[in-house]
């Protein structure tokens, strides 16, 4: 199940390694990208185990969400940093969301004029 952003996270207690990758349908080796990228932060228990606070759960729900519709970890990183800043993440995301889909509408009409030229000369 994944946790919406803006979901009050905080109130999980300690999450571990191997429940944030089911929690947020993640890879260990995406947390672990993402660890490395700076978007997230793991902090360590005395076994050096990763688990992550209630913040870093948000930005995690950030991330998987923003994700499965293909945002750039650029962008994801902007729309965290205006999040954290000043709680205005949902209105970035919804900007650039609204961007990327009008750039895909006009990337889709370009292959729609294509295609039938293609198919002709295929013929």
């Amino acid at each position: 199940m994944l946790a919406r952003a803006g979901q009050n996270l905080h109130h999980l207690p300690r999450l571990g390694f191997a429940d944030a990758c089911r929690l947020f349908g993640m890879t260990p080796r995406a947390l672990r990208f993402y660890e490395e990228k700076g978007l997230i932060e793991a902090r360590r228990d005395r076994l050096n185990h990763r688990y992550y606070d209630g913040w870093t759960r948000q930005k995690l729900a950030w991330i998987a969400r923003l994700r499965s519709v293909s945002l750039s970890l650029r962008d994801i990183r902007q729309v965290l940093d205006a999040d954290q800043r000043s709680g205005a993440g949902s209105k970035l995301a919804l900007h650039k969301l609204l961007a990327r889909r009008e750039a895909l509408t006009r990337e889709l009409a370009a292959l729609d004029a294509l295609i039938p030229t293609l198919q002709e000369e295929a013929a």
